[in-house]
Order: C-alpha cells, then sequence, then structure tokens
C-alpha cells in the first residue's frame, strides 16, 4: 500500500489545485526530472569552456577527474572505477590532462598546460598514480568559478524561497546518494 503525498503549489501568489500522487509515480516524476536536468546542467557547466580558454580548456569529464585529484593523488584504476569509465579510457583521459594528447583545438605543444601527472608506486612499479598539478588546481578553480556562473545566471530567475527549498531537496538528495554508497 503506497502512501498518499499532497502537494500544493503557489504560482504568482494563487494556490493550484492539489495534486494527489502515490509515492512511485511521485519517485518516478523526479527520476524523469533529473534524467532530464542532469544532461542540461553538464551543458551549461560546458558551456563556453572550450572557446573561451582558446581549446586549452577541460571538457566536464576532465573536470570530474582533476576534482577526483584535488584532495589526493589516485591510482589511475581507482579513477576509472571511480568515474564509471574503462581503464583504456581513463588513461586516455590522463593522456589529454598530461598534455600529451592533443586538445579540440589545434595548440602548439609547448602551449598545452600539463594539469596532471603519472607518479609509479613505490612499493609495486606495476600501479600508477595521477597527481593534480599546480597548474591543474589553477584550471580546476577557474572552469569551477566559470561553470558557477553559469549555474548561477539561472538560478537568478528563482525567488529566494524556491532556491531555499532546491537547497534543502539537493541536500537530502546528496544524503540519499551517500548511504547508498
Amino acid at each position: 500500500m503506497t502512501a498518499s503525498l499532497k502537494n500544493r503549489h503557489k504560482i504568482a501568489g494563487k494556490t493550484t489545485e492539489i495534486i494527489e500522487l502515490d509515492r512511485t509515480e511521485l519517485e518516478h516524476r523526479c527520476s524523469q526530472a533529473l534524467l532530464v536536468i542532469l544532461p542540461q546542467v553538464r551543458q551549461i557547466m560546458n558551456r563556453d569552456q572550450e572557446r573561451e580558454s582558446a581549446g586549452t580548456g577541460i571538457t566536464v569529464q576532465q573536470y570530474s577527474v582533476l576534482k577526483a585529484l584535488e584532495s589526493q593523488k589516485r591510482l589511475i584504476s581507482e579513477l576509472a572505477e571511480l568515474l564509471k569509465v574503462s581503464r583504456p579510457t581513463m588513461s586516455r583521459i590522463i593522456d589529454g590532462l598530461e598534455g600529451r594528447r592533443k586538445s579540440v583545438a589545434p595548440v602548439k605543444e609547448s602551449l598545452r598546460p600539463k594539469l596532471v601527472e603519472r607518479v609509479d608506486c613505490m612499493d609495486d612499479h606495476r600501479l600508477v598514480y595521477a597527481r593534480i598539478t599546480d597548474e591543474g588546481r589553477v584550471m580546476l578553480q577557474k572552469y569551477h568559478a566559470r561553470a558557477e556562473g553559469n549555474v548561477t545566471n539561472i538560478l537568478e530567475t528563482l525567488p529566494p524561497q524556491e532556491l531555499v527549498n532546491l537547497l534543502r531537496s539537493l541536500e537530502a538528495l546528496a544524503g540519499a546518494i551517500q548511504s547508498k554508497h
């Protein structure tokens, strides 16, 4: 037996009709909304990155790697598992962050920043760590600031109470995700 959930919506100061949804339907609608919104958020985060940085910008995937390396070095295999990509794919991403692969736009080899470096494991030479460089930290901060600015431009359109509701919901979602891992 599913509980009935009531939801009142205020639009332009008026309360719309009460919508009754069972939990299954509510979860379905939330899932659908997230599946539509998440790619759009990725697109917003990535907006203008390549063009603004003259071809030396980073992708959302590269940003995710830099973010994962921000506080500690990690095994390349660990990064692959964390970001749900194959080990060869992670090696290619690391190659790009090391400046060893060509970026989207043609850039002279000397202009390609080395955002990550590989470090051999002292105990087991078969294992290789990735570590963020100082240039990588600078790029991570620039990317984060630009992406946050793009998202903030959208959030500015929401009234303060909706922002409070959104923050509470996002914190609850983050907690639910954390409890599953």
